[in-house]
């Protein structure tokens, strides 16, 4: 599909993915970007103010597009399960809906690694089954797929979708995976279960937006779905250690697996009563314990797809980004790193 001219919906477009991607449709392919967004925030695309769950919006954004790309969704907070299928099930079934009847050509569909359960099948890939256990974001991704997935088979494949399963996306404007981390080693939270051997599958945004860009641009991604990985072992001592470097201690705490696995069952326990999300699940130990590489050889077979921007370059740009911003220095400079390298260094004499 050639893009140069053609309107492309993003959903979520102020958010990190989605407003990347707005940033290279419009760059790079000469599209003409058209973000639907709660509130306005840049001036670099078109908006539609509204959300999935708005049908009226919905219907107004996808108006005129030849593709949509659905970034939106709901990913914390203190929701019911209830509250996040609304958004992750209904909504995408909302805008595939519109979608079909303002004749969109095609509709990707970005999802989560999550959809195949924590701790994924060994050998872990685009083909493995959905897994519908675990926290309500992960089974409302698994569901929402799911149901993109049947009203392809019901409307005829009318928009042509492709699913795309992002890993922990890093990188400059990361909210969940750069500035928070970031933070939880800031204030000395454990970070790692155990050793911290578990795989982080870690992707750099620009090698997912490349990913996004094939899966538009290539009729052989039509009825497919792939992993947004890189296919790279890089564990979770790697990935935290790497953000320990930038703010030049080598301090990462860690939780041993049993004491995570009791807490976890005390939260979920809790969390049965409350309705609430558990603020650690045993889904959440497995995520950061399982040893499993995701699979990326169906992306790179039918897409020609390989991550260009290696772990160490990607976490380079990141640190720029977190310097251009002030964060890095503000840290360093501040009564908190102060004390941190006091008591290492107090530690190291003992």
């Amino acid at each position: 599909m050639d893009l140069s001219g053609k309107r492309v919906l993003i959903t979520g477009a102020n958010g990190f993915i989605g407003g990347r991607l707005a940033e290279r449709l419009a760059r790079e392919e000469g599209a003409l970007v058209r973000g639907l967004v709660r509130r306005v925030e840049a001036a670099q695309f078109e908006s539609v103010i509204g959300d999935v769950v708005d049908a009226d919006a919905v219907r107004r954004a996808v108006n005129g597009c030849a593709a949509a790309i659905h970034c939106a969704a709901m990913q914390g907070g203190g929701g019911t399960l209830a509250d996040f299928r609304r958004v992750n099930v209904e909504g995408t079934l909302n805008l595939l809906r519109a979608a079909r009847t303002a004749k969109v050509e095609r509709f990707i569909h970005i999802s989560t690694i999550n959809v195949h359960g924590f701790p994924p099948p060994l050998g872990a890939n685009a083909d493995s089954p959905l897994s519908f256990r675990g926290d309500f974001y992960s089974v409302s991704k698994a569901e929402g797929e799911r149901a993109a997935w049947q009203f392809a088979r019901e409307s005829g494949n009318s928009p042509a979708l492709t699913a795309i399963r992002p890993a922990c996306t890093y990188g400059p404007r990361s909210e969940a995976w750069t500035i928070q981390p970031l933070r939880r080693v800031q204030r000395g939270a454990p970070v790692l279960i155990g050793k911290g051997d578990g795989i982080c599958n870690a992707v750099y945004i620009d090698n997912l937006v490349d990913l996004i860009l094939l899966a538009l641009k290539n009729d052989a991604a039509i009825g497919q779905s792939f992993i947004g990985a890189e296919g790279r072992a890089v564990t979770w001592r790697e990935f935290y250690g790497a953000y320990a470097g930038m703010l030049e201690t080598t301090r990462l705490n860690s939780l041993p697996r049993y004491a995570a696995l009791a807490a976890a069952v005390v939260f979920e326990a809790r969390a049965r009563i409350t309705g609430a999300p558990p603020r650690i699940s045993r889904a959440n130990v497995e995520f950061y314990s399982h040893r499993v590489v995701y699979d990326i050889s169906k992306a790179h077979k039918l897409l020609g797809y390989a991550p260009r921007v290696s772990f160490e370059e990607g976490m380079r740009r990141t640190k720029e980004w977190l310097i251009e911003i002030g964060r890095l220095q503000t840290y360093l400079k501040s009564e908190a790193y102060r004390q941190i390298n006091e008591t290492s260094s107090d530690r190291s004499h003992e």
